[in-house]
C-alpha cells in the first residue's frame, strides 16, 4: 500500500513539474520584463518590418534581426538593458545571442513568451511605476499658512 502511494506521488509530481516550469517561464518573464522596463530598458522588436507593421508592442523600437548587428549602436551604450521581443522564439534567441556577443551586458529575451498585448500592458505598468517613483521623490509643496 505504501509503495503504491509513493508511485502515485512520483507520477503526480512528474505530471505537474512541466506546468510549474511553464508557469515560471511564461508568467515570471512578463513580470521580469516589466521590472526591466521600469529600470529604463529599451524594448526592441526584432521582427521584420512587415510583421512589425501588423502587430507590435506599443513602445517597441523595430530593428529587424537581419539588421541588428549593423544597427546595434542605435541601442545606446552596452550597459543599456534591452528586452527583446519577436513572434518566434528562435528569432529572439538569435537576437539576444548577437547582442551579448557584441558586448551588451543585460539582455532579456521574451520572444515567443509574451504577446504584444501582455508586453504593451507591462510597458504601460512600468511607465506608471516610473511616474509614481518620480512623484514620490519630488518635494512636496510647502504648507499654506
Amino acid at each position: 500500500m505504501l509503495i503504491s502511494a509513493w508511485v502515485g506521488f512520483v507520477v503526480a509530481g512528474a505530471l505537474c513539474a512541466p506546468f510549474a516550469l511553464l508557469f515560471h517561464y511564461y508568467v515570471i518573464r512578463i513580470f521580469e520584463a516589466r521590472d526591466w522596463l521600469t529600470r529604463g530598458a529599451l524594448l526592441v522588436d526584432v521582427d521584420d518590418v512587415g510583421e512589425f507593421a501588423r502587430h507590435h508592442p506599443r513602445v517597441a523600437v523595430n530593428i529587424p534581426l537581419e539588421e541588428l548587428a549593423r544597427r546595434a549602436h542605435e541601442l545606446g551604450g552596452k550597459q543599456q538593458p534591452v528586452v527583446i521581443f519577436a513572434h518566434r522564439w528562435i528569432r529572439g534567441a538569435r537576437a539576444a545571442q548577437l547582442l551579448r556577443s557584441v558586448g551588451f551586458a543585460e539582455v532579456l529575451n521574451v520572444a515567443g513568451v509574451a504577446t504584444k498585448e501582455k508586453l504593451s500592458a507591462a510597458a504601460a505598468r512600468a511607465s506608471e511605476l516610473k511616474e509614481t517613483e518620480v512623484n514620490e521623490l519630488a518635494p512636496s509643496p510647502p504648507p499654506t499658512p
